[in-house]
C-alpha cells in the first residue's frame, strides 16, 4: 500500500519504523554548566577517515539550544538491559541524571556506564534538516565492551538475535521440527544432567523436590504426598521418615514436616550445581539470546498454563 506524503505524517513515521535501529542517548553540558541528555535513534556512521558520525534533534526539543552551543557531545549506544534508561532520557524532565552515577569525558561531558559503546565527539557541523537539526561529530575517543545492543523497531524495544544457518539434516528435511519436539528434547537432555547433579549428592530427584519444597517453609504430610516418589509410589510418610533418619528433615510433629539444617545445606549445594549445569548448557547462546529464550519460554508458559 502506498501513500502520498501529504496523506499522513503518522503513516510516514510508521513506514520509517520498519527500519530497525539501535537506541542511543546523547549527552553534553549546557551553557549554564548543567548536564543535558536526550534519547535518539537517528544515529549513523558517516566516515572512517576521519572518524565521523551524525544524529539529528528536533527543532522543538528543549535540549536544542544546549547542543547548538556545545563543542563536545557523547553518543551512548545502549545495551539491551538499558530500556528504562532510554525511557528516562526520552521524557522531558528537569533532571534526567538524578540518582545516576556518571563520570566525565572530553569537555566534561557526562558519561553513562554499562553501554554497548560510547563515542566522544567534537561537534564538526550542524545542518538544517527540515524540522530537525543534523549534528555531525568527529569522533575523538570511543569505547565498547561487547554488550548486546538494545534494538528499536515499529515503536517498540527489542533484542537482536542472529539468523542461524540450518544444519544439513534440517535442510534435507525441508520441514521445521515441531516446537513441542524441540522443547521435549531440550528438557530430556537437560533433565538427565540435572538428575546426575542431584544423584551426586546422594539424593533421588523426588527427594530433592521434597526438600526444595520444605526449604520454602514447613508443610503437612498431605501437602507433600504428591511429591512422594515417582508416580506417588512411595508414601509421603515413608519418604519423610527416610529423610529424617538421614538428618535432612526433622521427624514429623503433629503431621508437620520441617527441613533440618543439613537438608537446607543440601538444597543450597544442589541448586548451585544445577545453576552451573544450566549455565554450561546455555554457553551455546550469547547472553542476550539466553535472555531472549527465558522471555519467550516465560510467555509460552503463561499461555499454556492459562
Amino acid at each position: 500500500m502506498s501513500f502520498a506524503l501529504a496523506d499522513s505524517t503518522r503513516q510516514f513515521r510508521n513506514a520509517l519504523g520498519s527500519f530497525a535501529t539501535g537506541v542511543t542517548i546523547i549527552t553534553t553540558v549546557g551553557p549554564d554548566g548543567s548536564d543535558v541528555g536526550v534519547t535518539a535513534n537517528s544515529f549513523n556512521s558517516v566516515s572512517l577517515d576521519p572518524p565521523m558520525i551524525l544524529w539529528s534533534l528536533g527543532k522543538n526539543s528543549t535540549s536544542l539550544a544546549a547542543f547548538m552551543a556545545a563543542e563536545h557531545f557523547v553518543v551512548h549506544v545502549l545495551a539491551m538491559d538499558q530500556e528504562a534508561l532510554s525511557g528516562r532520557f526520552a521524557r522531558s524532565t528537569t533532571d534526567k541524571f538524578a540518582g545516576l552515577t556518571v563520570t566525565r569525558g572530553v569537555g566534561g561531558v557526562p558519561l553513562l556506564p554499562g553501554c554497548a559503546a560510547r563515542f566522544h565527539c567534537r561537534t564538526a557541523y550542524r545542518h538544517e534538516g527540515g524540522d530537525h537539526i543534523i549534528l555531525v561529530g568527529e569522533v575523538e575517543e570511543f569505547d565498547h565492551d561487547g554488550h548486546a545492543p538494545l534494538a528499536f523497531h515499529g515503536g517498540r524495544y527489542g533484542m537482536f538475535i542472529r539468523n542461524e544457518v540450518p544444519s544439513p539434516d534440517e535442510a534435507a528435511a525441508g520441514v521445521a521440527p515441531l516446537l513441542s519436539d524441540l522443547l521435549a528434547r531440550a528438557e530430556a537432555g537437560l533433565g538427565r544432567r540435572i538428575d546426575a547433579d542431584v544423584a551426586a549428592f546422594g539424593l533421588a530427584p523426588h527427594e530433592f523436590d521434597l526438600l526444595r519444597l520444605l526449604a520454602a517453609g514447613p508443610r503437612s504430610l498431605e501437602e507433600l504426598e504428591e511429591l512422594a516418589g515417582p508416580a506417588g509410589e512411595t508414601a509421603a510418610v515413608v519418604l519423610v521418615e527416610d529423610l529424617a533418619a538421614r538428618g535432612l528433615v526433622s521427624p514429623p510433629a503433629n503431621g508437620t514436616v520441617v527441613i533440618a539444617a543439613a537438608g537446607q545445606d543440601a538444597v543450597t549445594a544442589v541448586t548451585a550445581q544445577m545453576a552451573k549445569t544450566e549455565a554450561a548448557a546455555l554457553e551455546a547462546l550469547t547472553p542476550h539470546e539466553a535472555a531472549l529464550l527465558r522471555r519467550f519460554l516465560t510467555r509460552l508458559v503463561r499461555t499454556v498454563d492459562g
